[in-house]
């Protein structure tokens, strides 16, 4: 049985379905790179609508900070 970790906190709006999720989002959530990954992922014109504004949302919390 896998014993996932949870997401971080500021990317919970991402679900891992994966162990390999979970330490790519690891990755992420503690790159220098954040800001450009999160808007890396506004180009993508697979994601939803819903997605997107999460990402957004992200972004504008990024910054506030």
């Amino acid at each position: 049985m896998l014993c996932y970790e949870e997401a971080p906190s500021h990317l919970n709006f991402i679900e891992p379905l994966s162990q390999c999720d979970y330490d790519l989002l690891a990755e992420v959530a503690t790159s220098d790179d954040l800001n450009s990954i999160l808007t890396m992922l506004l180009f993508d014109e697979t994601l939803s609508d819903s997605l997107k504004n999460d990402v957004k949302n992200q972004l504008k919390a990024n910054q506030l900070k």
